[in-house]
């Protein structure tokens, strides 16, 4: 996860679309995003297609049709990742 001082962003979908773009948009500027999809496998493959370095993110994950892996994600994020 990121240190204290390095803002942080969540983007959901992060895997396909807009979302491996938003997630390299925001590592250049520094920030550490969380990476939140469903198939980590594909999210990896983005962002290393990117060029993202893999330090600057974490992937995490979590499905958003399901409320308990909503939940689930929350506890794991608030506990550190």
């Amino acid at each position: 996860m990121a240190s204290h001082d390095q803002p942080t962003a969540i983007v959901t979908g992060a895997s396909s679309g807009v979302g491996p773009h938003a997630t390299h948009a925001r590592t250049r500027r520094g920030w550490h995003v969380v990476m939140a999809c469903r198939d980590l496998a594909k999210a990896r493959s983005a962002a290393q297609g990117l060029g993202i370095a893999a330090d600057s993110v974490s992937l995490m994950q979590i499905d958003l049709g399901s409320l308990a892996s909503v939940r689930g994600f929350a506890t794991a994020y608030q506990a550190g990742g």
